[in-house]
């Protein structure tokens, strides 16, 4: 507990505003945390990529080349994954930081974090 100028306890935090002495660490670890939700997303659009690059469909009508069942479930999961990440964005990094009326441009300045699991698993091999 701090003393006040008057003498006595003050634990209202006078002269802190929302999100004060929290800095940047606050911001860094949310998106993060958010990225590590994003790896399921991106290795389905990473599988998608490398496994099924394009359909070769010559100009003719239909396409001769169809694509597997598995596709389908990897294209969901890459769009609802996707859906879901963004919708954690847009709370997390947007609406928290309004509402509590601390700085929208620094949550979403960290929002750059966001691949950083991502890649590091690639790197690491662990993905």
């Amino acid at each position: 507990m701090r003393r006040s100028e008057t003498g006595g306890d003050d634990e209202s935090g006078a002269g802190r505003g929302p999100g004060a002495g929290r800095g940047l660490w606050a911001p860094a670890l949310a998106n993060l945390l958010i990225g590590l939700v994003a790896i399921v997303p991106g290795l389905c659009l990473r599988r998608l990529l490398t496994t099924y690059p394009s359909v070769h469909c010559g100009g003719s009508v239909g396409c001769h080349g169809g694509t597997s069942h598995s596709a389908l479930g990897l294209i969901t999961g890459a769009v609802l994954g996707l859906g879901f990440v963004l919708g954690m964005v847009l709370v997390v990094d947007i609406l928290m930081p309004h509402q509590e009326g601390g700085p929208v441009g620094s949550w979403l300045g960290m929002a750059l974090l966001i691949p950083v699991p991502f890649v590091v698993g690639q790197a690491m091999g662990w993905i």
